[in-house]
């Protein structure tokens, strides 16, 4: 298996298969808050305190400011962040597998089932590129908002406020069509799997 230290993907590869998978495949344009304060770590901590605190809140209107309410509220808030982390706010990732036997490409999605999404004869696949995009600042004033706000509640974001620059692997199809497989800001990371692909593909 070839992998990453940062395990942004994976490549299983034999003879005549190989498996690619990932779960930077999606290419998002950034939020003016940063993707550094709502991850999905955040995402499932605050629901799960809302949600522990809307049932602690119920426990003292009907039975008063007891020990009950507390222990209920660090139950719920450490049991509901790993359900929300795992069920609501989950990873997905990308699977694609290169059978050179079967002649066939299949794309799925992995999540708690897999789901093919797309299959293509592996002889449709005419090139591989890489393409460079680059998100541009353009709520200047609302990064230089939020940019205050954090400074004042003593944390710094890494990265904040500076331009977002990306990496993406696409497979051109006989169809004048392309599949964006990989996307990382890590160029020489995006060399390598291309390399690897493009290899095993002999194109």
């Amino acid at each position: 298996m070839i992998g990453n230290q940062g395990k942004k993907y994976s490549i299983v590869k034999t003879k005549d298969m190989l498996v690619f998978s990932t779960e930077n495949f999606i290419v998002e344009k950034s939020s003016v808050l940063h993707s550094g304060i709502f991850n999905k770590e955040f995402s499932s901590m605050l629901a799960s305190s809302v949600l522990a605190g809307v049932a602690s809140i119920a426990l003292i209107m009907i039975y008063g400011r007891t020990t009950l309410a507390y222990v209920v509220f660090i139950l719920i808030s450490i049991a509901g962040f790993s359900l929300f982390r795992k069920f609501v706010f989950k990873d997905r990732q990308m699977e694609i597998v290169f059978d050179l036997k079967a002649g066939r490409v299949d794309i799925a999605l992995k999540g708690h089932k897999k789901k093919i999404k797309e299959s293509f004869p592996v002889k449709n696949i005419s090139g591989m590129v890489i393409e460079k995009e680059t998100e541009e600042i353009v709520n200047r004033d609302g990064m230089a908002f939020v940019e205050k706000i954090s400074l004042q509640h003593g944390a710094v974001i890494p990265g904040f406020g500076e331009e977002k620059i990306l990496y993406m692997i696409k497979l051109n199809l006989s169809d004048n069509t392309d599949r964006l497989i990989y996307a990382n800001s890590n160029m020489d990371d995006v060399i390598s799997v291309h390399g690897v692909l493009k290899e095993f593909l002999k194109i």
